[in-house]
């Protein structure tokens, strides 16, 4: 019984294998979700934004557990694009926006005080959030890092966890809003979230255009059955470009056509008065 899901170098079997490590890590995740989520219940929050935060949960446990998470590790390039795309694009605002009620009123509430108020304030700018996300998608990428990692157990660890990590800060500013920024308006967050994620959006291509393997781990694992390794690579390649456009570019789409009904659909201003009658004879 393993840890964490790494890179073993044995032939792949479909045979479940148990993993402590991510047990304990999606049982403290459910644990804090489960906390906030009661409390944004009885702020009012809808039961479908509710359940579509515990669905986020679950998602973490699939992609990180058997057979996504060993199959990331150390087989196949693109179920690592499926992680991580899960993992950073599509739980993160999924749970954020079940809890985002009560996170932006325990902010308020600590009116800027404290050192970790200053810190989640300061990583969480529009500017620092996209910054530190496409540090983590560029780094978590980079052959080296992921060849060197992946095979610990520790090291597939930092890389899961830092992804989850990167995601939420991504999403923080477009969803919590909290400090409340006025120019941070709906149009400067699609803008934002399509800035953000350029550099992943590279990677894909990248990983679409090489005509040798990028990673030793997955070229060097045990043979696949149904296709090569730069096949897989291609794969992974169109997994994170084509999805994480589907994602990124559905969320944007929702919220213009919601921030274009709202400013349509505000009251017209009160006409003037009209002017008085000229006095009859």
């Amino acid at each position: 019984m393993q840890w964490w899901c790494s890179a073993s170098g044995k032939p792949w079997t479909w045979d479940p294998q148990y993993y402590v490590g991510v047990w304990l890590v999606v049982a403290v995740l459910a644990v804090a979700f489960h906390a906030l989520s009661r409390r944004a219940r009885a702020l009012g929050e809808s039961r479908l934004v509710y359940w579509g935060g515990w669905s986020a949960v679950g998602l973490v446990w699939q992609v990180l557990d058997w057979p996504i998470g060993p199959l990331a590790a150390g087989y196949l390039a693109s179920a690592h694009a499926v992680q991580f795309l899960s993992l950073a694009l599509v739980a993160p605002p999924l749970m954020l926006l079940a809890v985002r009620r009560p996170v932006a009123a325990s902010m308020t509430n600590m009116g800027g005080e404290g050192a970790m108020h200053r810190a989640l304030e300061f990583v969480t700018h529009p500017v620092v959030a996209g910054v530190v996300f496409n540090l983590v998608a560029i780094t978590t990428h980079v052959p080296a890092v992921v060849d060197a990692l992946m095979p610990t157990q520790a090291g597939a660890f930092v890389i899961d966890l830092a992804w989850l990590a990167g995601g939420l800060v991504l999403w923080w500013p477009v969803i919590v809003h909290a400090p409340r920024r006025p120019w941070f308006s709906v149009p400067v967050a699609m803008l934002y979230l399509f800035l953000a994620t350029l550099f992943h959006t590279g990677i894909a291509m990248v990983m679409l255009i090489r005509e040798f393997p990028m990673y030793g781990i997955y070229e060097l694992a045990p043979p696949w059955p149904v296709w090569s390794p730069l096949e897989d690579q291609h794969l992974a390649g169109g997994v994170m470009e084509l999805a994480g456009a589907a994602v990124i570019f559905g969320i944007i789409t929702v919220m213009f056509f919601r921030w274009s009904g709202g400013v349509s659909g505000e009251a017209a201003p009160p006409a003037p008065p009209a002017p008085p009658a000229p006095p009859r004879d």
